[in-house]
């Protein structure tokens, strides 16, 4: 999903979990005090970000072993320390969840049509 609205990983989490799941693996991305940065712009090009995003999350389940894919992205401006980015991945094992979020987070930075500017 992408959105403006910040998000909650403790909200994320607690809709996630299974009885079948022994492990979420969470990635948080957030905008960083880096060489004077104040603001990050995130900008997407939403339609294709969110067919591309829908995309990962079937292909992880294909290549690993997991119940449950949870990718959120935020746009719009972002201050220092705001949340970017989430990515939840469930599984019966944390192994699988942390090879299947290690690929999201590094898929979408590849091919997630996203660009942010820091001023």
């Amino acid at each position: 999903m992408i959105t403006k609205e910040d998000f909650s990983i403790d909200e994320l989490v607690r809709k996630m979990k299974k009885p079948e799941m022994g492990a979420i693996v969470t990635f948080l991305g957030v905008v960083r005090a880096d060489g004077g940065i104040k603001e990050m712009n995130v900008e997407v090009y939403k339609e294709m970000g969110e067919k591309e995003l829908e995309k990962l999350e079937r292909e992880a389940r294909e290549k690993f072993e997991i119940e449950a894919v949870e990718i959120v992205h935020r746009e719009g401006s972002l201050k220092v320390g705001e949340n970017i980015v989430v990515i939840l991945v469930g599984a019966k094992h944390r192994k699988e969840a942390f090879r299947a979020c290690e690929y999201l987070i590094d898929e979408l930075k590849e091919r997630v049509p996203i660009w942010k500017k820091e001023s």
